[in-house]
């Protein structure tokens, strides 16, 4: 199942793999990448004809839409206007809601800046509107309220996020990302606890369908809580060192437990949209575990893209992943260059 040959051909350095990795945020499969390309680019009608297929696939239609808004978020008039030269409005009203959200997330949202604040939820009230238009529009859609739950998350608003979990899982319970946002909703850092954190992330492992990579999850809520405690323990004036070395590694039961569910899904797994963001995962908590070998298997897997999600929660993702795949010799520049 999993090989660990490893046998570099030369000395990998974390700066020369930066300038290798692409960024995965607009998708990694060809037709998608070059339908956000189009939308970049003005030629949004590219980017409506995606969607209509993803209409019976919650898991495509969540993961276009994510990357379809980030293309056009300078074009969210563009988006707009589509309705009126006839595309359906559920879509429509998807795309843009992922359009303004995508622009939301963009602004400066911490601090102490009150004015900074301000824009940032003014930002996601806007991004709010059509969305929700969207989930009248498409009453069996769970995409809209997979992405009302970030702009809940971001606006703080408690009984609006819990309807909006309640609202997706309904529609698709095992959709990737609805519990991705539900895991980083529930973190200490935003009022919630370690404890509901990864129950949430264990029952999502536990109940996800054979050959799904939702038990990656797990990796995610091991990220923020230790995200959650550099940023405690950098408040309380250590420096950077300490810190660092406070934070140690995983170990004992989390990483058997990871293991084991990082081994029930590479041995049963099927093509999914969100593989490259579980192999991050793993790969990054592995790495982090001390586990080389699956670490190296994991990343390995990811080909040349990179996800923001977990390594910008310690830095520049582009260079944490690198500087990872450099130290375990994982070489981006060998896959494919077709993305």
């Amino acid at each position: 199942m999993w090989r660990f040959g490893w046998n570099p051909g030369r000395t990998l350095r974390g700066a020369d793999l930066e300038a290798v990795l692409v960024s995965a945020a607009y998708g990694t499969d060809p037709l998608l990448r070059a339908g956000c390309e189009a939308a970049r680019e003005g030629d949004v009608e590219a980017g409506a004809t995606l969607l209509v297929e993803t209409r019976e696939d919650p898991e495509a239609r969540a993961y276009q839409a994510e990357a379809l808004g980030r293309a056009a978020v300078d074009r969210p008039d563009e988006v707009a206007a589509l309705v009126e030269a006839g595309a359906d409005p559920a879509d429509t009203m998807l795309w843009l809601g992922h359009t303004l959200l995508a622009r939301a997330m963009t602004l400066p949202s911490g601090g102490t800046g009150q004015a900074d604040r301000k824009a940032f939820e003014a930002a996601l009230h806007e991004a709010r509107v059509p969305l929700e238009e969207a989930a009248r529009a498409n009453p069996e859609d769970a995409a809209p309220w997979s992405a009302l739950q970030t702009v809940a998350m971001g606006l703080g608003d408690r009984e609006e996020r819990e309807r909006a979990w309640t609202e997706a899982s309904a529609r698709a319970p095992h959709l990737f990302p609805a519990h991705m946002t539900r895991v980083r909703a529930l973190a200490p850092s935003r009022g919630g606890s370690a404890e509901e954190m990864f129950a949430a992330a264990g029952a999502a492992a536990d109940t996800a369908p054979e050959g799904s990579p939702l038990p990656a999850v797990l990796a995610l809520a091991h990220a923020e809580y230790l995200r959650g405690e550099q940023r405690r323990l950098a408040s309380e004036g250590n420096s950077a060192y300490i810190t660092s070395m406070a934070m140690g590694r995983l170990h004992g039961e989390a990483v058997r437990e990871l293991f084991e569910l990082a081994q029930g899904w590479a041995s049963a797994a099927a093509p999914h949209v969100r593989e490259v963001q579980a192999h991050h995962l793993f790969g990054w908590a592995f790495r982090r575990a001390g586990e080389q070998d699956l670490a190296r298997w994991h990343l390995g897997m990811v080909g040349h893209y990179v996800c923001d999600v977990p390594w910008s929660f310690f830095g520049s993702a582009r260079a944490e992943a690198a500087l990872a795949m450099a130290e375990l010799g994982v070489d981006p520049s060998l896959a494919e260059q077709g993305g």
